[in-house]
């Protein structure tokens, strides 16, 4: 065994890859309600992708809220069963969530279905979101991410992190590009650091036109463009 993967297994867990996740999450959230409603949304190949946008963050936020559920917090209780009551808080706020971002997938698809269906729907369905999502975003990095650090080591991580991965080169290379738009190079570091180096360069040099193709059509020309990953203290900003 390496020194480095002696340190992996007795450091807590460096759980910097959630605040990461999440800045992206609160990011292109508020970058759909900068946009729809105004006249830049009308245009239909950018009305369009603004639905399949909101359906991609729905898959992806489902994707994480299972992997929370079903590898990250059952291991964090197995290391430290005092955990158990903040663990099953985040399940809970997990089922309050679900219901709102199945309405913004509904909005979205009928967006879709429907050329005349007008972007207040998807308008409200967002703000329905945020209402139980944004504080539980919060309280996750908050509360929950200095727990789970003191529970797991970091080789722990590193192992249930990688179980999420899954999808082809380029469903993981849009996946990246989305997480590192807009980072500042630490930050990048952390989400690209890990992967090895063959792959790495294939996936942050190679395979980077199609995430940069759909930021372009989503967000060029807009208020939407300018926004940042947005840190828990952040969102308010961009909002009021």
């Amino acid at each position: 065994m390496t020194a480095q993967q002696i340190d992996q297994h007795t450091v807590p867990a460096d759980t910097r890859m959630m605040g990461i996740v999440h800045s992206a999450l609160r990011r292109d959230l508020v970058r759909l309600r900068l946009v729809l409603g105004t006249p830049a949304a009308a245009e239909p190949r950018r009305r369009a992708a603004l639905a399949e946008h909101a359906i991609w963050l729905m898959d992806f936020l489902h994707h994480h809220h299972t992997g929370e559920d079903e590898g990250l917090y059952p291991l964090v209780v197995r290391r430290n069963p005092a955990a158990a009551q903040l663990c099953e808080r985040m399940d809970v706020d997990h089922d309050t969530i679900t219901p709102a971002m199945d309405g913004l997938r509904a909005a979205a698809e009928r967006h879709l279905a429907d050329a005349g269906s007008p972007d207040t729907h998807l308008l409200a369905a967002l703000a329905a979101l945020d209402e139980p999502l944004v504080p539980h975003l919060a309280r996750e990095e908050l509360e929950m991410m200095p727990v789970v650090s003191a529970s797991i080591s970091h080789a722990e991580w590193v192992e249930w992190h990688e179980s999420m991965v899954e999808g082809s080169m380029s469903s993981l290379a849009f996946e990246g590009h989305w997480l590192i738009d807009g980072l500042d190079e630490e930050s990048v570091q952390v989400v690209v650091g890990p992967v090895p180096a063959v792959p790495r360069f294939i996936l942050v040099k190679l395979l980077g036109g199609a995430y940069r193709r759909r930021r372009a059509l989503l967000w060029h020309g807009t208020r939407a463009e300018a926004v940042p990953p947005l840190t828990v203290d952040d969102t308010r900003s961009w909002t009021s």
